[in-house]
């Protein structure tokens, strides 16, 4: 059960971090002069922010389900040495943390602080 509690973790911080992400992109774009710095979502926001917005929340969605879908394999993994769970809770970690960063770079960006 521990697991799944960990794994269900991972997947609502990615979830609430990647919504954040977009609402603050968002904001910033249409309200406070700020721009994408994603090159591959940057020509989405000149074109269509509902097409953006649907990519993005799609990218969250997947990223979530995989982060939750690899602490859960991990976590089941036949390692003795457990350097696979390492791996992967190092790997969800740092996108836990870049998210962090992007967000509150985001939120700089639309409270102008």
């Amino acid at each position: 059960m521990k697991t799944l509690t960990k794994a269900l973790l991972f997947l609502a911080v990615v979830f609430v971090l990647g919504y954040l992400d977009w609402l603050t992109t968002v904001v910033g774009l249409l309200f406070c002069g700020g721009t994408e710095l994603n090159p591959v979502l940057s020509g989405l926001t000149k074109s269509s922010m509902l097409i953006f917005s649907a990519t993005k929340l799609t990218a969250v969605a997947f990223a979530g389900f995989a982060a939750y879908k690899a602490v859960d394999i991990a976590a089941h993994a036949k390692n003795k040495l457990h350097l696979s769970s390492k791996f992967v809770n190092g790997g969800v970690s740092l996108t836990v943390l870049a998210l962090s960063v992007v967000v509150t770079n985001n939120m700089i960006v639309v409270f102008r602080l």
